[in-house]
């Protein structure tokens, strides 16, 4: 088998187009994917800077002064009429809207300018501003009828955005929609707490809170796309591995190998330990040229290296199952064009899915679920989890999931293996 290995490695060696797409494609992708979405992977929010124009069409005070006006009319008691203008006042929903977009948070990264509707529609089609906030007519009073009598519709903000700035508009949308859930959340609960307990802007204790889990600094662009380009070009070992097992074939390689009196299983598994080698040490060679240029895991201790170490031995023996697999098909339907789909369409998708090009956390649970159970995407939980401190016992779940699969297309490829005497 030694001979079969030494075989495989000088093959790929020598073919220098192989070795730019396994070790140079993941490198340049890491520079530039990792610089590009520095500022939005670590949370530097002046990174998205947008502007947005405030069309105030709604007349605040005027609102507030409708809404008490009509509590006299209806004869409320005078004490419970003097509390709801209180009220009134405190959770008036623009002003709230208003706090929130100056908040240190917020501003940092959007910047509003009040026009009126005509002149902010101009600099929408200019791209002077990114999107257009626009405050409707009667949105305080309505808002309050709906909020303190439970009447009407209540309101709603109306938001434009320029299609050219798609980012910046869909952090804004994610903006105001999260103000106006919080809003509606907490007034349901302060109404449900009885009257006078209309608590606003995290006043109301008790209610829940986050606590960060990590024990690490938060994860770097450069460190994310190092894992998640490594994790995705070693699956082109597994391709790669197999097409040349075809060529072989068609050279009348193989043939000789098996009239030399080698078992056909012998070579298949000289095709798994080769895969398996050549992706542990494109790990090494990327995690250690990432680290020394981009100081991306400069001053990690011994056992964190023995961590990653762990984790690229799994995936490589899953790619070792996977070259087996694909190496077993192509020879059974004597056909490249497996190894080629593999390539060029499936590594793709299982990149996509596996969060190799920007997390799944955002993407619709399926896509999530799907990609956890891929090779790479367990693979690059795991990085994750340990890179964030978490300990040996986190890694389990993923690493099993891998393993678990390794041994599926080893066995799979066993039995789809074309015999000696169907060759």
């Amino acid at each position: 088998m030694g001979t079969f290995i030494k075989k495989d490695i000088l093959v790929l060696v020598r073919d220098r187009a192989e070795l730019i797409v396994l070790l140079l494609m993941p490198f340049i992708l890491i520079a530039i994917l990792g610089f590009a979405l520095r500022g939005v992977m670590e949370g530097e929010t002046e990174a998205l800077d947008m502007q947005v124009a405030i069309v105030q069409e709604d007349h605040e005070q005027q609102g507030i002064s409708q809404f008490t006006n009509e509590l006299e009319e209806r004869n409320f008691p005078e004490e419970a009429a003097a509390e709801m203008q209180i009220t009134a006042e405190a959770i008036s929903p623009y002003s709230m809207l208003k706090d929130t977009l100056s908040s240190k948070e917020i501003s940092s990264m959007v910047e509003t300018v009040d026009m009126d509707a005509t002149a902010a529609e101009q600099a929408l089609e200019k791209q002077e501003v990114d999107a257009i906030l626009t405050i409707p007519e009667n949105f305080t009073y309505d808002s309050l009828q709906r909020l303190l009598l439970d009447e009407g519709e209540g309101s709603e903000l109306q938001m434009t955005f320029d299609e050219h700035a798609s980012l910046q508009a869909s952090v804004f949308h994610d903006i105001v929609d999260g103000f106006v859930r919080t809003f509606n959340f907490e007034t349901a609960i302060s109404m449900s707490l009885g009257d006078g307990a209309y608590q606003m802007n995290g006043e109301v204790q008790g209610l829940g809170g986050i606590e960060t889990v990590s024990k690490s600094d938060p994860i770097s662009s450069i460190q994310y796309y190092t894992i998640g380009m490594a994790v995705m070009f070693v699956l082109f070992v597994a391709g790669t591995i197999s097409g040349k097992a075809f060529v072989e074939k068609q050279q009348h390689v193989f043939n000789r190998i098996l009239l030399s009196g080698k078992h056909p299983f012998i070579y298949l598994g000289g095709k798994v330990v080769s895969a398996a080698f050549i992706s542990f040490a494109q790990f090494v060679i990327l995690f250690s040229l990432s680290t020394l240029i981009f100081r991306t895991f400069s001053g990690e201790t011994l056992e964190f290296w023995l961590g990653m170490a762990l984790i690229s031995i799994v995936l490589s023996l899953c790619v070792g199952g996977l070259a087996a697999m694909l190496t077993a098909l192509s020879l059974r339907f004597n056909s490249v064009a497996i190894s080629s789909v593999f390539s060029t369409g499936i590594v793709s998708i299982f990149a996509f899915a596996g969060g190799s090009f920007f997390p799944t956390s955002g993407l619709p649970e399926i896509i999530e679920t799907i990609g956890n159970w891929t090779p790479n995407g367990a693979a690059l939980s795991a990085y994750i989890q340990w890179l964030q401190g978490f300990g040996i016992d986190v890694l389990i779940t993923p690493l099993s999931r891998i393993a678990g699969m390794a041994i599926l297309l080893l066995v799979l490829s066993v039995f789809i293996f074309p015999k000696r005497r169907s060759v």
